[in-house]
């Protein structure tokens, strides 16, 4: 089974920057003996809050290609889990479209957070090894209307006209399932949403759900399209992305298609611009 959200492979550079003293979680069983304080981002991804990515994110909100951003980054979620990307990205999504679980959370309270969000296996198989893309298909169409388009289904024209579709509003999210290799990343599959779209130099915000590893980040566009093609190991199929909104009004509901390894869901046509 291939982790979606793997852990960092130990390298001697890395652990030559941690602390002299290790944390109190390294002495619990089982616990892995080398620890990590985040990534450095490759040169050619720009840091959100980087001085650089700022002035990208002023002008993308200036050009009105930041309209949902307020929404997300004000229900962000750090995954609570190192292999819950995929829930995590999803319980932002939701939870910035104000859909209502309809289930307690904590106390009196109904929201939504990556551990309640019931997959379509079973919680300790999430936990240890994180979802498929068909896997978040099945958990994002049980409670929100979702698009999905898998690889090169999607042309580098389209991806780059449903960015710029869901830029400019703030009631449909993107949720990109990519390969962080070909970002020149570590670690393999990865879920996280689309803030902001910069139009002057064709990038994308990515909001990433493993803000313990990398912080957001730009990226050009062309680059994430590629990103999207490579084979999931697990499944043999290439990832893609899902674009996601509340259900309410229904949408008229189409004959359903049942996806290998997903449950059956309903897959409508990609909204018009």
């Amino acid at each position: 089974m291939v982790s979606l959200c793997r852990r960092p492979a130990h390298t001697a550079a890395a652990a030559s920057a941690l602390p002299l003293h290790e944390p109190p979680c390294a002495n619990r069983p089982g616990s892995p003996k080398t620890t990590f304080y985040r990534r450095s981002l490759p040169a050619h991804l720009v840091s959100f809050t980087s001085t650089d990515g700022r002035q990208l994110f002023k002008e993308a909100l200036n050009d009105g290609f930041a309209e949902g951003y307020f929404n997300l980054a004000g229900n962000f979620t750090v995954q609570s889990e190192p292999a819950y990307c995929g829930p995590s990205s999803l319980a932002m999504v939701l939870n910035a479209l104000e859909v209502d679980p309809g289930r307690r959370w904590k106390g009196v309270w109904r929201w939504y957070s990556d551990e309640l969000l019931e997959s379509c296996r079973p919680a300790a198989d999430v936990k240890a090894n994180g979802i498929t893309f068909d896997q978040f298909l099945c958990l994002a169409s049980a409670h929100a209307h979702v698009v999905v388009k898998r690889g090169a289904q999607a042309s580098r024209a389209e991806f780059l006209r449903d960015i710029q579709y869901v830029t400019r509003r703030d009631d449909v999210f993107m949720v990109l399932s990519f390969a962080r290799g070909v970002l020149g990343q570590t670690g393999d599959g990865h879920f996280s949403p689309v803030g902001a779209y910069h139009p002057r130099t064709n990038r994308a915000l990515v909001l990433d759900s493993a803000r313990y590893k990398y912080p957001s980040w730009f990226a050009d566009v062309d680059l994430l399209y590629d990103a999207l093609q490579p084979a999931d190991p697990e499944t043999g199929r290439p990832r893609g992305y899902f674009l996601v909104s509340r259900r309410d009004p229904p949408h008229a509901q189409a004959p359903g298609q049942q996806l290998p390894g997903a449950c059956p869901v309903d897959l409508p046509e990609r909204p018009a611009d």
